[in-house]
Parts: C-alpha cells; structure tokens; sequence
C-alpha cells in the first residue's frame, strides 16, 4: 500500500472536501487520515500502481472534486502543476491559484502504525 502526502495552501479546500459526504464516499478506499490542518495523508490499496500512477489517480479525484465544489462556474479547469508524462505532477492549480501545492509520495515500502 503506498501512501501520498497532499498538502494544501488553505484549509477551506481540505474542510469543504473532507464534510461532502459524496466525496468522502468516494476516496474511502484510500483510507484517508488527516494530519494537520492542511496535509492530507491516503494511501493507494492497489499494489501494481506505480509511484506516479498513485499520485494521478488520487490527484484526479481531488481535482474533479474541487471543481465541482468550489469553482462550477468558472471556464478554468483543474490542472496538474506539472503536466509533464512520466514526471511528478505536484499538486493542483485552477487558473492561476494553487489549491494543492505538494505531494510527498512514498516511494520504497514501509509499514507503520498511527495512534489517535
């Protein structure tokens, strides 16, 4: 299971996420677990992925889901900061504004336990 750091530039876009129970619905799976205020840690349970394909899939939930919530009206998609093939794409803007602005990927297996 490889995990992924999201790390936002406010906690609104993590908040609004985070409460919308069809999104929430949605990335399940991921077993998402909240760090802080604005990183965000889930965790890919399909093991052929590769680093960068995890990071896509995740990122393209995320981004029709921002869309969807916080921008519906505007004619500017969600994109990847890098949409290079083959490379890290590091987060999301929508126009000009960064909405996710890292993403910390876990790249050699690991395992550990998180305490509440």
């Amino acid at each position: 299971m490889r995990a992924i750091k999201l790390q936002f530039t406010d906690k609104k876009y993590l908040d609004g996420l985070l409460n919308d129970a069809e999104f929430a619905a949605n990335i399940n799976y991921l077993n998402p677990y909240r760090l802080n205020d604005l990183n965000l840690a889930l965790f890919d349970p399909i093991t052929q992925h590769n680093a960068l394909d995890s990071e896509v899939v995740i990122l393209s939930k995320f981004a029709r889901a921002i869309k969807n919530l916080f921008f519906p009206n505007t004619p500017h998609n969600i994109e990847f900061m890098n949409p290079i093939i083959n490379q890290q794409k590091g987060g999301l803007i929508h126009n000009t504004e960064r909405i996710i602005d890292s993403t910390d990927i876990q790249i050699t297996d690991f395992s550990f336990t998180i305490r509440q």
